[in-house]
């Protein structure tokens, strides 16, 4: 077996990890009692611990060293990465809020719109190319949108900050160079005093059952972001794309799960959605399937 498809194939695995870790969050969030604030807080300190152990081996070090001057280099990147610990932190505290409070549809429906906003924002903001398949699923999402709308005449707002906060917090880190593996584990640095405030002010009930639950839920963000990572370097752009689709059909079903439940007006608004992200799922498919003809041909 060579080792590119060896790779490909830790990278699926990574990449389907990290789905399901995301899922085992969104249901505990939804069954634990404790307050999302407190189980945010837990997640940023076991995500930072995981970090730190990985900054004390001499390629975290000098990886840190790197992107640390990379920041003083200019002095508006300290304080972008503030305002992107800023974004990612709200919607870290918003994705164990949601399912705790009756609106993890709402969430759901918030990621299932995600692809389709990086893709028109990607258009938009980085010149970037959109097929017809891609213009085709467009539609269909702005379709179910306007279905939404003229339903129930409102959104959540749990659903626009999700499909237009991330989005632009992706754009804004890649605009300012920003993407770097060190750049996730500062902004978790940053949000971390907060995190250290809310730990100590905040009630808690410490039954062992709450106890496991928030354990499980910090020590899951943190590998989930780890095999995120993990699959974003091993796996081809578009199989990357088509596997981070999983995610959010996932937490529809752990929605239902968790007592809520579709309407008929619903079932059509996220069957249009499905069918959005399975046509950006094929498009990239055939983007892949095109870079390994043309890496064949070139042998």
């Amino acid at each position: 077996m060579s080792s590119a498809h060896t790779g490909t194939i830790r990278g699926v695995s990574a990449s389907l990890g990290a789905s399901a870790f995301f899922g085992i969050i969104f249901l505990l969030s939804g069954l634990v009692t404790a307050s999302a604030e407190y189980i945010f807080a837990w997640r940023v300190l076991v995500t930072l611990a995981c970090y730190a152990t990985v900054v004390v081996i001499a390629g975290g070090r000098r990886t840190l060293r790197e992107y640390w001057k990379f920041l003083r280099a200019k002095r508006s990147r300290p304080w972008l990465t503030v305002l992107l610990a800023l974004m990612v932190g709200t919607q870290l505290w918003l994705f164990v809020w949601a399912p705790a409070n009756g609106q993890a549809l709402d969430a759901s429906l918030g990621f299932l719109l995600l692809p389709i906003s990086l893709v028109i924002g990607g258009r938009f903001v980085f010149k970037s190319h959109i097929s017809h398949i891609q213009w085709v699923s467009i539609s269909i999402a702005v379709l179910a949108v306007a279905i939404k709308l003229a339903l129930t005449a409102s959104i959540s707002w749990v659903t626009v900050f999700i499909a237009l906060v991330y989005p632009l917090y992706f754009m804004l880190r890649r605009h300012a160079g920003l993407d770097h593996p060190a750049g996730f584990g500062l902004e978790v640095a940053v949000m971390t005093p907060l995190a250290i405030a809310l730990v100590i002010l905040l009630p808690f009930d410490a039954e062992p059952a709450q106890v496991a639950g928030i354990g499980a839920i910090a020590l899951c963000g943190a590998l989930a972001m780890a095999a995120y990572l993990a699959a974003s370097r091993l796996l081809p752009l578009p199989l990357f794309g088509m596997l981070s689709y999983v995610e959010p059909l996932l937490l529809v079903l752990i929605a239902l799960v968790l007592g809520e439940r579709l309407d008929g007006a619903d079932l059509l608004v996220y069957g249009l959605l499905a069918l959005a992200l399975g046509l950006l799922a094929v498009e990239a498919l055939r983007a892949l399937r095109a870079r390994g003809t043309a890496r064949n041909f070139r042998r």
